[in-house]
């Protein structure tokens, strides 16, 4: 009886801490969600859920911890056969992790469980929609890691920049018929694989952004597209226009000789994290600089 109650008190603490450190996930305190994924599971972490690993495998993440963040996702998949999770195709918190060699395999075994989970969707427009997600977002990924280990080598910096401006034109050709087409693309007909139209769009001239820009607020409003990517596009609307933006999540050159940003000018700034709450971005103040 003894040790079914301290069992039974086991799991219940085990429990409790992942609760903890799922708040704390949501709450974008990163470092602390994960110390408390780690310490409740440090003899074994294949005793995590599926779903609490990869939450864990975001937090790593986010941690620049990509090897480990690899590592629970796999425990994820390989702890439950029927587990996926869309956040292994499209998310920005798992970016570096899609650059390395060992994801692409994760990738695919996800999204060969989504599609027998998820007969609903329109598989060949997903995959569509995720080739151009990824070749929107990769290629960029791979600019700033250069960035941050070899800044000065121009000319892998050169060739990165012709790879993204060759995609952006064809993706831009795409997303504009797509849009066209079919108007926004709802979840439940591709999952969150819609998000490629987001960035797409966010990469296009003012015009392209000023004409679908009321598509991609309807969107944000019925939760089909996440409120903090459409804050983005709508702070980058307004700064096109050369209005104060409302967020605070774009920046510009302070001098064209200098590599140094500073942000667009902002709205009521008082206010602003207030809205940056509304809209789940972080405080101003730990918005990577």
């Amino acid at each position: 009886m003894a040790l079914f109650i301290s069992s039974v008190s086991q799991i219940y603490a085990q429990n409790a801490s992942c609760l903890r450190a799922d708040s704390l996930l949501t709450e974008f305190k990163y470092s602390e969600a994960l110390s408390e994924y780690m310490e409740k599971f440090e003899n074994n972490k294949r005793d995590m859920k599926s779903a609490t690993a990869m939450n864990a495998a975001i937090a790593a993440a986010q941690c620049d911890m990509d090897s480990l963040a690899i590592e629970l996702v796999t425990y994820a998949l390989d702890s439950d056969s029927t587990f996926y999770d869309e956040r292994i195709s499209v998310t920005e918190l798992l970016e570096d992790c899609r650059l390395l060699p060992q994801w692409d395999a994760l990738h695919d075994e996800s999204e060969r469980r989504l599609a027998n989970a998820r007969p609903e969707y329109d598989i060949p427009l997903r995959d569509a929609l995720l080739e151009i997600y990824h070749s929107d977002q990769n290629p960029r990924g791979r600019v700033m890691m250069l960035y941050n280990s070899d800044p000065n080598n121009k000319e892998a910096m050169g060739l990165l920049w012709q790879e993204i401006n060759h995609n952006d034109s064809i993706n831009l050709c795409k997303t504009i018929e797509l849009l066209d087409t079919y108007g926004w693309i709802p979840r439940s007909k591709v999952g969150t694989a819609n998000q490629a139209l987001f960035f797409v769009i966010q990469h296009a001239t003012p015009d392209i952004i000023a004409k679908y820009i009321s598509l991609f607020e309807a969107a944000a409003a019925d939760d089909e597209l996440p409120r903090n990517l459409y804050a983005k596009m709508y702070d980058r609307n307004q700064m096109y226009s050369g209005k104060p933006q409302r967020y605070g999540t774009q920046r510009v050159r302070k001098d064209p000789s200098t590599k140094e940003m500073v942000l667009w000018k902002i709205e009521e700034p008082e206010n602003v994290n207030a809205r940056r709450k509304e809209m789940n971005l972080t405080p101003l103040e730990d918005y990577p600089q």
